[in-house]
């Protein structure tokens, strides 16, 4: 995602990606609202003209953006929406605790290249007996892509690579994955990733002579993950990191449980279901001040290293097969160089380790911090509640159809604005040249 608070220099983005696209490239497998109050023939190019042509056009056409903050599509934008989706449908087919901690028997987790993989009702646990989702609360209902919530609220993400300090008597509680593993109706996604995808679509067309692939687009898709907070001892600082899509974070307290505050350290566009509110919250996005991910290029000290890596775990598929693996063995030296790099500059700016209080997996639906409560407490879902989320161009919410036409006009009128609609015109027939 794009830094929405500062002007972009989309003609550098676009020039980088070229770059990108000629390099190979390595696979691995696997805001702040303070006061709560984004010819193979090897013959040279003959069409970098008209590529800088319709690269020019689409920076001038998103040079600037705005945010779809929509809970339905309006009636107003029904008819343009489906003139431009029509486009797309005729070419479409449509102390530290790392792993798991605990597990439902019923729901055993799978092993991850970094970790566990935990489906509902598993849950994520500081605690070493099993849990499933009744022991801690009741009327658990679930989100699913049909869930309606209330607003989108858009907050400013942190312009300095820094966090609140901890506060006396506050309590470090750490939060740390890959992915959530709850569906949730919401995306949110930047003019610039969508200008990155329709170069690499124009460029597989111009460049390597390939139809135009109808189905590669920026959909921002997030996940859910609730997280249960139970220990009724200290106020809780909550820090609350991840390394993949964007997570909505549904934060639940137990009765007696004070939360003072919630950091959001993230790669994609994240946000908070409605937290109480006495409530502050703040956010940094990892893309902001770490460049794109390369080993051995932000695996390093700096001043602020903030792509949040977790320590390598026994349990690791990663670390089981290292020996004899340079795939897996070269990921773990960067990951290791990474997570030394991110526990110096949390330590600089929070004062305890990355580790304190931690409970992470590779994926999980629910995680819970704290002791056993009394009784389990009600479960508070997302249908309703207003969802804050780092401010980006487009911010999204509605049931899978309303989104996938909104994303596909978005793309459509970009589309339209660099070529005028037509994909033909990206590679024109050959013109028979006639000599008088």
């Amino acid at each position: 995602m794009s830094n929405d608070k500062r002007p972009n220099d989309f003609s550098e983005r676009l020039r980088r990606i070229e770059e990108l696209n000629k390099q190979p490239r390595t696979t691995i497998p696997s805001e702040v609202r303070k006061d709560l109050t984004y010819d193979n023939s090897g013959a040279p190019d003959d069409n970098r003209l008209r590529n800088a042509i319709i690269w020019a056009v689409i920076c001038t056409g998103m040079g600037t953006g705005g945010y779809f903050a929509l809970q339905a599509v309006p009636p107003e934008m029904s008819a343009s929406l489906a003139g431009i989706s029509a486009v797309f449908s005729s070419g479409s087919a449509g102390q530290s605790t790392d792993t798991s901690g605990a597990f439902a028997s019923d729901s055993l987790p799978s092993p991850g290249t970094r970790g566990a993989n935990l489906q509902s009702p598993a849950i994520a646990s500081t605690l070493p007996e099993p849990l499933a989702l009744a022991d801690l609360v009741t009327d658990a209902s679930l989100p699913g892509d049909t869930t309606e919530i209330g607003r989108i609220i858009p907050f400013d993400r942190n312009d300095q690579c820094n966090l609140r300090r901890p506060g006396d008597g506050e309590q470090i509680v750490n939060v740390r994955m890959e992915n959530g593993a709850l569906p949730v109706p919401v995306r949110a996604f930047s003019d610039a990733a969508m200008i990155d995808q329709l170069a690499r679509n124009i460029a597989g067309v111009t460049q390597e002579g390939r139809p135009y692939d109808w189905g590669a687009q920026v959909r921002g898709e997030m996940t859910g993950v609730d997280v249960f907070l139970t220990d009724t001892s200290a106020p809780i600082y909550l820090v609350l990191q991840n390394l993949g899509k964007g997570v909505v974070w549904n934060v639940q307290t137990a009765p007696g449980v004070t939360l003072a505050h919630v950091a959001i350290v993230s790669s994609g566009s994240s946000g908070l279901v409605r937290p109480p509110e006495a409530v502050t919250f703040e956010a940094l996005l990892v893309s902001d001040f770490v460049p794109e991910h390369a080993f051995g290029a932000d695996d390093t000290l700096r001043a602020c290293m903030i792509r949040p890596w977790r320590d390598p775990q026994p349990d690791w598929v990663a670390v089981q097969q290292a020996d004899g693996n340079a795939s897996y063995s070269n990921q773990l030296q960067s990951i290791t160089t990474g997570y030394a790099a991110y526990n110096a500059w949390y330590t600089g700016t929070l004062g305890v380790d990355a580790g304190t209080n931690l409970v992470a997996a590779e994926t999980a639906a629910h995680v819970h911090v704290g002791p056993m409560p009394a009784a389990p407490f009600t479960y508070r879902g997302i249908s309703g509640q207003d969802v804050y989320l780092m401010r980006t161009d487009h911010m999204i919410t509605g049931d899978p159809v309303t989104l996938q036409a909104t994303i596909d006009a978005l793309h459509g009128a970009l589309l339209n604005e660099a070529i005028g609609g037509d994909v033909t015109l990206l590679d024109p027939a050959p013109v028979a040249r006639v000599t008088p």
